[in-house]
């Protein structure tokens, strides 16, 4: 599932407005809107209490699971939705095996008003004697007059009634505007991680799965969609028509799905190269939409391909739809076969979409159909081993991109969208370990967060480098044959690995999997400058980690390379507290450790070494990654006491010839963290900041000018020039700041080339940081006006925070 929105997203800081402060609202307005990939709601700064803390986590906790009495073998589920009366009506009968003689049987429900209870076996048939619900487990308990017998099987009938909700979970309902302006609803499913109870009664754990057989009775002129294909549609009279779909394979109940609304659609069909017969795709819209997943479309069909070959496992459903919902609080449902999403992100308008919302469309689509195999077809056991799914779908949707669009340069923002966000949450004494025990279903939402999604596809990516892809993928593709229709934990993964690998993956991925955090490496020089010696302890954002916090020996790929060896990965890896490394550094000029920044811990140089690398960025010596690891951590080690803020500005120098977007864009990230720090301080302090911003990104304005320079121009050039721009127009460059308020002017009197997808963001910031009431209110209307693409009236919202007028950010609250 594509992360959830959070709702600080709305949370604006009020009372002693500066432009610093402000300049930090507006980011976390862009991190939690503009693109859709977002986590969960919930806040675990202070509630850690049920995630495990240390290497402890490896016990298994104590789940409260439904009783294993009885099993469920397969669901024959009747719904009939009443768009009219958003009410919805079921029947669903469910096939039991029996496993002890029982009278009772425990099943899942919530919200659901139950109207009759039937059990019927070869020994008797019987109406429920007492039903009963427990709120707080979310179960339903049914009784009857006799046991049926163990070693049986038995067939369990309940008809039921509900609402269709607008709480985006369960079966409910999203409006949207047709045409005409009218207020249109459609009924829709979001189940993970434990809403299908909200929809029917079922066993809503990921271990018990079943096969489907689904039925939706619709009014005749509307389209219902499900997992599987249509194989009947009869009319029932009254203008309803019953539309049922084919047996589903055995699942999880959290992956059904059923859409039922005015749709069209286009679609299109796989090569069938690797899966060995065309895969027909659809992307599902409302009325007037449909051309807009063409793009999303179009990389449907190159990835299910691609996955069929590095999984080595054909996709396994007939079909594939995707659908946009405009009420959808993740940002996509990875439900087999029928894959949800909001509309940000899985459509594209090709002029005027920017790239980078653009580049997150073909993300979020590979992410989701990776999930088909890995999820889907191999589920986790219990959500204790979420990452499992997060985790390794966030590393291959990556691995995807950068097969179908290598122009991207995925990898390379990996670094910044995934690493460094999942370095920052886990240098917080409140961070949890990737794999958390998970003992009730109200502790599930918890972990939907930037350790499972973000370092977990880190920890795999380092352990991919370190085994190699060949290997990995070796192991993967084991993995997945093995435990196909079935559930799968961790220890499975790490043993396939490990007899793919010949590693003992088991014993080194642990630490990583099942501890909070990650060490920073101490580097120190050998008094005659030939050997390096390396000590690791936990690294913390706000300072040193007290040694009860700092009790884990992590293992650390090292990775060292030098200038003599500069295209060489070192396999030296570290296991202990501290180690004198093998490799002679007396005839380089420059050294430097986790090349490419593929390992997951932060790098203390001594001040020569600093020095050397920095001569090395600024002779252009240095692969892109390792610019962005050098930066990121300088800024990273400033902030948390480990090293001076000093340290960090005298190295941003070596990067003044910087021609990278990635680079750039992990700089202004470092940047904008440091003015947010100094906002509130010395009036001089803030000016001397400004100034430095001024020297970095006017020239790259000047270099770059306002205009792509050729047809077709890099989308990563074009995103430099946005981002050079904004760097200084909001340091309060003059020339920038005119020449965007002239274009704004342009653009508002209806000429809208003045500004490509990319740079409109950051006109609007500009002119609203540096304006008044006038730009404020246009930015606001065109974030109103319904008629532009959803990513730009979001990037719109977000440049409202760049005001700094205290009354309209009052307004904007």
């Amino acid at each position: 599932m594509a992360r959830r929105r959070n709702a600080a997203q709305t949370t604006l800081l009020k009372g002693n407005i500066t432009s610093f402060s402000v300049l930090a609202v507006s980011l976390l307005v862009a991190l939690f809107l503009a693109y859709p990939a977002f986590y969960p709601t919930t806040d675990n700064s202070n509630s850690n209490s049920n995630m495990c803390t240390s290497a402890a986590c490896n016990a298994t906790e104590e789940r409260e699971l439904l009783p294993t009495n009885v099993t469920p073998i397969h669901y024959d589920l009747l719904l009939a939705p009443d768009l009219d009366k958003l009410t919805y009506t079921g029947k669903v009968s469910i096939k039991l095996r029996i496993n002890e003689a029982t009278d009772k049987i425990v099943l899942h429900a919530n919200e659901l008003e139950i109207k009759d209870a039937h059990l019927a076996s070869a020994a008797f048939e019987a109406e429920a004697t007492s039903i009963a619900f427990e709120k707080d487990d979310e179960t339903l308990h049914l009784a009857f007059a006799q046991q049926v017998p163990a070693s049986s099987e038995a067939t369990l009938t309940i008809s039921f009634s509900s609402v269709l909700n607008d709480l985006m979970v369960g079966f409910y309902r999203s409006t949207y505007t047709d045409a005409e302006g009218d207020v249109k609803f459609m009924a829709t499913t979001q189940f993970e991680p434990t809403d299908a109870r909200r929809a029917f009664p079922c066993w809503d754990e990921p271990m018990q799965k079943a096969t489907f057989d689904i039925t939706l009775r619709v009014k005749e002129q509307l389209v219902a969609l499900s997992n599987m294909d249509v194989s009947k549609t009869e009319s029932t009279g009254d203008g309803l028509k019953d539309v049922s779909f084919n047996t589903t394979p055995i699942m999880s109940t959290y992956l059904l799905a059923f859409v039922v609304g005015e749709l069209e659609y286009i679609e299109a069909e796989t090569s069938g190269k690797h899966n060995g017969r065309p895969i027909p795709c659809r992307v599902y819209t409302t009325p007037g939409k449909s051309e807009k997943g063409r793009f999303a479309l179009d990389v449907t069909v190159k990835v299910l391909e691609y996955y069929a070959d590095v999984f080595g496992i054909a996709y396994p459903l007939p079909k594939l739809d995707q659908i946009a919902i405009n009420d959808f609080e993740s940002g996509a449902m990875e439900n087999w076969g029928l894959i949800t999403y909001r509309e940000v992100a899985l459509l594209v308008d090709e002029e005027n979409t920017s790239s980078r919302a653009k580049q997150q469309v073909a993300y979020v689509v590979s992410h989701e159909l990776a999930h088909q195999w890995f999820g889907n077809l191999v589920t986790m056991e219990w959500w204790s081993e979420l990452w499992l799914n997060e985790g390794f779908a966030t590393w291959v949707g990556t691995l995807a991109v950068d097969y179908v669009f290598p122009e991207y340069h995925v990898w390379t923002q990996f670094l910044v969208d995934e690493f460094q966000r999942a370095l920052a949450l886990d240098a917080l004494r409140s961070s949890h370990p990737i794999q958390v025990p998970v003992r009730r279903s109200s502790e599930i939402s918890q972990i939907f967060d930037a350790i499972s999604y973000s370092k977990g596809g880190s920890a795999i990516r380092m352990l991919s480098s370190y085994i190699g892809l060949e290997a990995f993928f070796k192991g993967i593709r084991a993995y997945l044959q093995k435990h196909k229709y079935a559930n799968a934990s961790t220890a499975n993964l790490w043993s396939a690995l490990s007899d793919a690998s010949g590693a003992d993956v088991t014993k080194f991925m642990a630490l990583w999997t099942q501890t909070i955090g990650y060490p920073i490496l101490t580097v120190t020089e050998a008094e005659d400058g030939s050997r390096i010696h390396v000590q690791q302890n936990r690294y913390l954002s706000n300072g040193k980690a007290t040694d009860a916090e700092d009790q884990t020996v992590w293992w650390v790929p090292l990775g060292v390379s030098t200038s003599e060896t500069r295209t060489q990965n070192s396999s030296e890896v570290l296991t202990s507290r501290e180690a004198t490394l093998d490799t002679d550094v007396s005839d380089a000029k420059w050294y430097k450790l986790n090349k490419d920044t593929v390992g997951i811990y932060r790098v203390k140089y001594p001040p020569g070494a600093v020095a050397n690398l920095a001569k090395a960025i600024s002779a252009g010596d240095l692969d892109i990654n390792d610019r962005i690891g050098i930066i990121a951590d300088s800024a990273s080690l400033a902030s948390s006491g480990h090293s001076n803020t000093s340290d960090f500005l005298t190295l941003l120098r070596a990067y003044d010839r910087e021609t990278e977007f990635v680079v750039w864009q992990e700089i202004v990230l470092r940047i904008d963290a440091l003015q947010s720090v100094w906002g509130a301080g010395a009036e001089e302090t803030r000016n001397r900041l400004r100034d430095m911003c001024c020297k970095l990104f006017s020239p790259l304005v000047k270099r770059l000018g306002w205009e792509p320079t050729e047809k077709g121009e890099d989308s990563l050039v074009s995103r430099l020039r946005a981002l050079a721009i904004r760097g200084a127009g909001l340091a309060g460059d003059k020339e920038v700041i005119a020449e965007v308020n002239r274009r704004f002017s342009a653009f508002f009197a209806g000429n809208k080339s003045v500004f490509t997808t990319d740079t409109l963001r950051t006109a609007f910031a500009v002119a609203v940081r540096n304006g008044g009431r006038d730009e404020f209110e246009k930015v606001k209307s065109y974030y109103l006006d319904s008629e532009n693409p959803v990513d730009q009236k979001l990037a719109a919202l977000s440049c409202l925070g760049f005001t700094t007028d205290p009354a309209l950010v009052d307004e904007l609250l």
